[in-house]
């Protein structure tokens, strides 16, 4: 089901507040202003007028032969008792007479009328103490007069004021005023929405060939302003990605193509010497490639992981002996610093050691021959592995862990472990850094929440 526009929910609104005005607001400032004496009526009993008129109008009741008569209706009863001055007589224009059940002391004084028709004639009666009694005589079912007299304003009357004021003859004189408002409210909000309009109109051209586009949001109120900043900050950051994407794929086929067309020139000689030794490097290179890629593309899918309680040092120590045999072929030591107290954090177990496996993996290509990695967990969640190498340069500390970045042409891998390791890092909450390592070579460090120690 779709919501009401913006425009309909504003006509809607205005036409709301107008009705709501005439019918509540409007009387209830006008009792409120007699009450203070600005005199918007003489006398704020002028407005309990209509509810003893509809107590007095039901009580006259017609008879079959066309007399009528006053019917004692529990309203009237109700109304007198409520208002112990309140008088009331039907008189019948044709002879004067009053019908049974009027206020005897009302009829005498009330002029015969002599053929005039009372629409409405507003009276008091002589020698009455009381400065605000008022009374009324109108024409109630032809051929009778109803005069009303010593009737009292109370707030719940105001349903009988509301009632009137729905009557056709009060209401069709304020329909014009609340078409015209509603006509003008509607072109204003249609021209104030003009900028929405347009930027639905520009954003429908946009797709992710032209995402580099912005809505043009210069002439636009100041209170949509934010709202087409907004847009056009995330169409920014949908450019991003985008880029990103773009630069992603083309590195990947790059890094593809190159053990592809390595493992093609093999192929073509299955005699040389080494070829089986060769073959199995060259694959399994493709192979970690694309396993890492696929940790990237559903690291980004997943959005978060799911995390579990791991004691840091015993899944360090754990990694050290998987990868101890690698480091020790390729003629490398590894030395673990353990945590004085068994620290524990809460994270992905894959995830957590995809990262330090790619933390070890970078510090034992940059790792002289001879040499040895340095792993430490430290209290606070956090670990270090630190190489003896070359060292990343200040400038280079940001690029480091960008997806493909390589120092030169000739380094050895991907260009994507860290790219990993920083991207899962963020996912559980943490952080990846470079640090150089004393006398020489980088100290790649993880940072994790901290849960405390057990």
């Amino acid at each position: 089901m779709r919501s009401p526009s913006l425009l309909t929910r504003f006509v809607l609104g205005i036409t709301a507040i107008e009705l709501l005005t005439y019918f509540l607001i409007w009387p209830v400032t006008a009792i409120l202003a007699t009450y203070m004496g600005l005199a918007v009526t003489d006398s704020v009993n002028y407005w309990a007028e209509f509810r003893a008129i509809e107590v007095v109008d039901a009580a006259l009741v017609k008879d079959a032969d066309g007399s009528a008569h006053i019917e004692e209706t529990p309203a009237l009863r109700a109304y007198q008792a409520r208002n112990p001055n309140f008088r009331f007589a039907i008189i019948d224009s044709r002879n004067g007479a009053a019908l049974a059940g009027s206020s005897e002391a009302l009829a005498r004084v009330l002029p015969s009328g002599g053929g005039i028709i009372a629409i409405r004639n507003y009276f008091r009666l002589p020698n009455d103490p009381d400065p605000d009694a008022r009374g009324v005589l109108r024409e109630a079912k032809p051929p009778y007069r109803v005069a009303i007299y010593g009737y009292t304003l109370h707030w719940d009357d105001l349903g009988a004021v509301m009632r009137m004021l729905a009557d056709r003859t009060q209401i069709i004189p304020f329909l014009p005023f609340v078409v015209s408002a509603i006509l003008i409210s509607w072109l204003v909000t249609r021209f104030g929405l003009t900028p929405l309009y347009k930027a639905k109109e520009q954003l429908a051209s946009i797709d992710f060939k032209t995402v580099d586009q912005r809505i043009d949001g210069s002439k636009a109120p100041k209170e949509i302003a934010p709202f087409l900043g907004a847009l056009n900050a995330a169409l920014a950051r949908l450019e991003d990605g985008a880029k990103q994407q773009r630069r992603f794929t083309a590195n990947a086929a790059h890094e593809l193509l190159t053990p592809i067309a390595i493992l093609r020139a093999r192929l073509d000689a299955p005699n040389e010497p080494g070829f089986l030794g060769d073959l199995a490097r060259d694959i399994r290179r493709m192979q970690s490639i694309v396993e890492q890629l696929l940790v990237l593309a559903r690291g980004a899918e997943r959005g978060s992981l799911v995390a579990e309680d791991i004691d840091l040092g015993a899944l360090a120590r754990h990694m050290i002996a998987d990868y101890l045999p690698l480091i020790v072929d390729n003629g490398r030591a590894i030395a673990f610093d353990p945590p004085a107290t068994p620290v524990v954090v809460r994270a992905n177990r894959q995830a957590l050691e995809c990262m330090l496996s790619n933390l070890i993996n970078n510090a034992l290509r940059a790792e002289p021959v001879g040499g040895t990695i340095e792993l430490r967990v430290r209290a606070g969640a956090s670990l270090e592995v630190a190489d003896h190498g070359e060292g990343v340069a200040a400038s280079e500390r940001e690029l480091v862990f960008e997806p493909f970045w390589r120092r030169t042409e000739t380094t050895r891998g991907a260009g994507l472990g860290l790219s990993i390791v920083k991207e899962l890092s963020e996912k559980q909450g943490g952080r990846v850094f470079v640090v150089e390592t004393p006398g020489g070579g980088a100290t790649f460090g993880l940072a994790l929440p901290d849960r405390g120690a057990s």
